[in-house]
């Protein structure tokens, strides 16, 4: 299969989703299993990471410039999946060797792309790669955390409030008495 049979089978409507899952893993799913598994130094996580590339590949193939240069859009996706990944989880290791026997590779990421109960799964992996340049290929995720700050912000601003508060109810609760005391 040509990658311009490939990107018409991912981009039609026509082909279920798990045959053109399969056959966009069979093309490519050997070279980017390995690609995960050096940046991340974790085969677990590279199964993840794998699959995630594989759905926001799917949901946006439409961005793909042109179909000869699909296998170097796809490792660009698989990398800014990575460097999402790798952000997120500093428990990665930093150096690791490629593993030898990658047979189950294929089962375990199929079982976690084409289920219809994942649905949502799916959706919520399309969305979160939705960040592509104008020359259609994915940018590099924003800094570790940028995009999570307000997030990260509602705990110390829920601690602010609360300290504000208690300030407040101590100090009228001062008031009271040391109003009477000077006479007021």
């Amino acid at each position: 299969m040509t990658d311009r049979d490939l990107l018409h089978d991912l981009c039609s409507d026509r082909v279920p989703s798990a045959e053109a899952y399969e056959r966009l893993l069979d093309a490519y799913g050997e070279e980017l299993y390995r690609r995960c598994v050096l940046s991340l130094c974790d085969r677990d996580a590279a199964h993840v990471v794998l699959r995630d590339t594989l759905i926001a590949a799917r949901a946006h193939i439409r961005r793909l410039p042109d179909a000869d240069r699909m296998g170097e859009w796809l490792h660009a996706v698989a990398e800014s999946e990575c460097l999402r990944r790798r952000a997120r989880d500093h428990r990665l290791a930093r150096e690791w060797a490629l593993p030898v026997n990658i047979a189950l590779v294929r089962a375990r990421v199929l079982k976690g792309m084409a289920a219809p109960e994942l649905d949502g799964y799916r959706a919520h992996v399309a969305a979160r790669a939705d960040n592509f340049g104008r020359d259609g290929f994915p940018a590099p995720p924003s800094e570790p955390g940028g995009r999570n700050l307000p997030c990260a912000l509602v705990p110390a601003l829920t601690g602010l409030l609360v300290a504000l508060a208690c300030a407040a109810y101590a100090l009228a609760e001062a008031s009271g008495p040391l109003a009477a005391a000077l006479g007021g």
